[in-house]
């Protein structure tokens, strides 16, 4: 008698409905191991991103190029009481005056630079330069009791990363050549995209050498190299700009998107027509600090992005992980309701590792070979891999043989969802919902206590 009551409750025990709790236990269960595949995706993002800024180190950052400006020191004198006394003191001060017509020219020609199996998308980029500056304003920007040191009049050009600068850089003034100087004579500054820290703009100045107040055309030309993004700021009253390159995914970015721009295989080019009306600033600052916080914030450009971004795309895959192990769990489980052999907790756990693998797979093949390729390895191995094991578990070739296929088909989905980002809510749910519906008709039978067992038993 006691032993027929224990195989009864052994039997009830063995019940579909307890399976169906455990494996949803274990589903859960199996974050962990994805959890680890996640710490090593993000070191490896990380050394991916230390490869990119040794090579921006050694070749040049992201760049953004700003002017040229003028600089303009000037002298006043100031009355003071001083000890009941009237005392005269000369302050040295500068105004910063921008171009009236700025036109930028730029043409990168892009390559990709290694670091152990890291890549980063750098440039050479040809940037012309042409301003002109109105004598009337020159002479607004300064007070009109001021002595202006016209000798120390100097033109300054910003950008982001100096050590990018290709070669030494002449500047035309009304068509005399001068030589610019590193240093952008800008100095320092405390601006709020620093969080109040003392922030120094690098770059190169030329003093001018002018002897009175005149209309100024100023030309230039010089090669920057930098890494990833390639940027200008619309200093003058009107900006004009006009960039072109052989790179055929740029991601166009900034406070001003181009007003005309053309995409292809071979390459893009894009223009800019920015107003002053819409840059949100004026023409002059009445000192250093005041135009130096102001000079960079506009800026607009281009990112050489990488489409095909592995780590993104497995990151992303990820996200999906535990759904597509917890459909493995169920095709698995309804292959068993409707077979006469009976799974172990353990069978189930093993299929699950083999689908927790398949991401440190992807993430490992895809750095050498591409997501695409690594994806069809990884997938093709896991599938094999969970058929062979369905075979001797089920004990039912035609059986794994079905399962298979639907494993295969949920990876094949899996990487049309990755890759149709704008549907991949939709394709989801409506996966979810043939998932479901396939399970209850299926198991629409099924004795989930396992009663019946029991009592034929």
């Amino acid at each position: 008698m006691a032993s027929e009551v224990a195989t009864r409750a052994s039997r009830v025990f063995r019940s579909p409905g307890l399976k169906f709790l455990a494996i949803a236990a274990l589903t859960v269960a199996m974050a962990i191991p994805l959890f680890f595949i996640n710490l090593a995706l993000a070191d490896r993002e990380q050394s991916a991103n230390g490869a990119a800024i040794d090579i921006a180190t050694g070749w040049g950052g992201t760049q953004t190029v700003a002017g040229p400006v003028l600089v303009v020191p000037y002298t006043v004198e100031r009355e003071e009481i001083i000890d009941g006394k009237t005392v005269r003191q000369t302050e040295r001060l500068n105004a910063v005056l921008l171009p009236e017509d700025l036109n930028v020219d730029a043409s990168a020609v892009e390559e990709t630079r290694w670091r152990g199996i890291f890549s980063v998308p750098v440039y050479r980029a040809g940037i012309g330069l042409r301003a002109t500056f109105a004598k009337a304003a020159i002479l607004a920007a300064v007070p009109p009791d001021a002595t202006v040191l016209w000798e120390q009049v100097s033109a300054s050009v910003l950008v982001t990363d100096a050590h990018g600068l290709a070669d030494n850089v002449a500047l035309k003034v009304n068509g005399r050549t001068v030589m610019f100087q590193p240093g952008s004579n800008i100095g320092q500054y405390s601006g709020t995209d620093t969080g109040g820290a003392m922030s120094t703009l690098s770059g190169m100045s030329a003093p001018l050498g002018l002897t009175q107040a005149d209309n100024l055309e100023i030309d230039t030309r010089f090669t920057l190299r930098g890494s990833r993004e390639l940027s200008f700021a619309p200093l003058g009253r009107r900006t004009t700009a006009h960039m072109r390159s052989g790179w055929p995914s740029p991601s166009f970015f900034g406070a001003f998107l181009p007003t005309e721009r053309h995409v292809d295989k071979d390459g893009f080019t894009a223009s800019w027509v920015v107003p002053y009306l819409a840059r949100g600033f004026g023409q002059s600052f009445d000192s250093i600090p005041q135009a130096a916080s102001f000079l960079l914030t506009p800026a607009s450009g281009v990112k050489f992005y990488q489409p095909v971004d592995h780590y993104q795309l497995v990151d992303r895959s990820l996200k999906y992980a535990i759904l597509f192990i917890a459909l493995a769990f169920l095709i698995f489980f309804v292959a068993e309701t409707v077979s006469p052999n009976r799974l172990h907790v353990v069978q189930y756990a093993l299929v699950g590792a083999a689908q927790a693998l398949f991401y440190l797979l992807l993430l490992s093949f895809s750095e050498h070979i591409g997501f695409a390729l690594a994806y069809l390895i990884g997938a093709t191995a896991t599938v094999v891999l969970t058929s062979l094991y369905a075979v001797s578990a089920l004990a039912d070739k035609a059986r794994a043989a079905a399962l298979s296929i639907i494993l295969a088909a949920l990876y094949a989905l899996l990487y049309v969802i990755l890759n149709a980002e704008d549907f991949a809510l939709l394709i989801g749910s409506c996966l979810l919902f043939v998932a479901l519906a396939a399970t209850m008709y299926v198991t629409r039978g099924v004795d989930w206590y396992g009663v019946r067992t029991a009592e034929a038993a």
